[in-house]
């Protein structure tokens, strides 16, 4: 008998103390967000939404493929020489388009561009495509993804070289490369009338063209090249989400290298994870030793009359110490956050804040699963 009540109390505890931990978890993003310069902060969209439908229809998919045109010079002639494809899903296959045909469709739906990361050919970053592809689906009504192909393939071998003097070489031609890919978006976003919301994304490598195409559009310079007709204005219904940015953090302050971006955005979403073990290392990259964006955010102070604009998320502890899109995509937060931003008929984001649930949320108070269905059917997150 003595048994029985032992191990009674002992399974009472144990979910008790259950309780509590996943309470602890869901409001953690707002817990890690205090070791930061600035807190998590936007003033549009919920970033603690956990609930997600995914049962509407897929996007329109397009495929921009950068990979046959000029990386570094004569860009100019070069978008010309732009594959343009969309996606069938009647006969499942890629159908060629042209530039014309791809403007003529923007009028009609949002647009939510991807840059994918570095070292990347074009058979595996499509992989990445199919993944958002399938995640468009939690949001509701007509939209548009196009995925954005650019030549991340390694540059140079080990022949001659050592592994990490190879890597470093790897790393900064790709940013260069990455500039340029910036040009080509900003000049095929100019050409759209931007009726509809459009967003430029990317992720790693593949967020400094974002970055650059922003800025470019609101008449910045990057080595003496300009974006024809380009003025520092706010362009209604541009946006931009930086994943995990592969670059400094303090590129995209007014006044530095991408400091026209937050002038052209209407609004521009940047994600953050202190444990991200590829981006710890980026100091070693820099040209100047800074940390990278992915890891620190952007201190909010210095935008000054731009704060606004600023969506900021810490995407830790969910996607661990990963800076791959994979685990990004698994966080229903993140996805929340980059559909409110992307889509104006993302439904889900007109739920209730989470964080204002959580937050009230005092230590022996008794949780049921009536008040707080995303507490009490989560699953702990494992760390490493």
């Amino acid at each position: 008998m003595n048994g029985s009540l032992v191990r009674a109390l002992l399974s009472g505890g144990l979910l008790r103390l259950t309780v509590v931990i996943l309470a602890l978890l869901a409001v953690y993003p707002t817990v890690a967000a205090a070791q930061y310069c600035t807190r998590d902060e936007c003033d549009e969209c919920n970033l603690w939404n956990c609930c997600l439908r995914c049962c509407h229809e897929l996007p329109e998919l397009w495929l921009v493929n950068t990979r046959c045109a000029p990386r570094c010079s004569n860009l100019d002639a070069g978008f010309n020489c732009i594959r343009f494809k969309r996606w069938d899903r009647c006969r499942c296959c890629w159908v060629k388009e042209s530039v014309e045909s791809f403007i003529a469709q923007e009028a009609s739906m949002p647009t939510l561009f991807y840059s994918h990361g570095n070292s990347l050919n074009h058979k595996n970053a499509m992989k990445s495509c199919w993944l958002i592809y399938e995640k468009m689906r939690c949001c509701p009504g007509r939209k548009r993804l196009v995925f954005w192909s650019w030549p991340a393939e390694r540059v140079y071998k080990t022949e001659r070289l050592r592994v990490r003097e190879m890597i470093k070489k790897n790393l900064r031609i790709k940013y260069v490369y990455s500039d340029y890919q910036g040009y080509y978006m900003a000049k095929l976003v100019d050409r759209m009338s931007l009726s509809q919301r459009v967003m430029v994304s990317g992720h790693s490598y593949g967020a400094i063209s974002a970055a650059a195409a922003l800025h470019y559009l609101g008449g910045g310079c990057l080595k003496g090249l300009t974006l024809a007709g380009a003025k520092p204005v706010e362009r209604p219904n541009l946006r931009a989400a930086i994943i995990s940015g592969a670059f400094d953090n303090d590129t995209m302050i007014p006044g530095h290298r991408y400091g026209q971006a937050f002038v052209a955005a209407e609004k521009i979403l940047i994600t953050r994870n202190c444990h991200d073990k590829t981006l710890k290392k980026w100091p070693k990259t820099s040209w100047t030793g800074r940390p990278a964006i992915g890891v620190t955010g952007i201190n909010a102070n210095c935008l000054g009359d731009l704060r606004p604009k600023l969506c900021q998320q810490t995407v830790y502890p969910e996607v661990g110490r990963s800076h791959y899109l994979k685990p990004h995509l698994k966080t229903t937060r993140f996805v929340s956050a980059l559909c409110c931003l992307s889509f104006p008929n993302c439904s889900q984001c007109a739920a209730p804040s989470f964080a204002r649930k959580t937050s009230s949320i005092k230590v022996g108070d008794r949780l049921t699963p009536e008040e707080f269905p995303e507490l009490i059917g989560a699953k702990p997150t494992r760390r490493r």
